[in-house]
């Protein structure tokens, strides 16, 4: 059975979000924002705003039925 475009979207979404996360938490770019003289607490809000993102996601629309 194939997937909805309800579930397509949502997979799709959660495939962006974890190239989005390699790219940031895994990638020289990380070198990047960590040698930046700025605030101690920057990795902890990317990682936040990772998670609220992931959250947001898969919340989706709420309608399982």
């Amino acid at each position: 059975m194939r997937p909805g475009p309800e579930n397509s979207h949502r997979l799709d979404s959660i495939v962006l979000l974890l190239l989005l996360g390699l790219f940031v938490f895994g990638s020289p770019f990380t070198f990047w924002w960590a040698a930046m003289a700025s605030i101690w607490y920057l990795p902890y809000l990317l990682w936040l705003g990772f998670i609220v993102m992931i959250a947001w996601v898969v919340r989706g629309s709420g309608h399982d039925i």
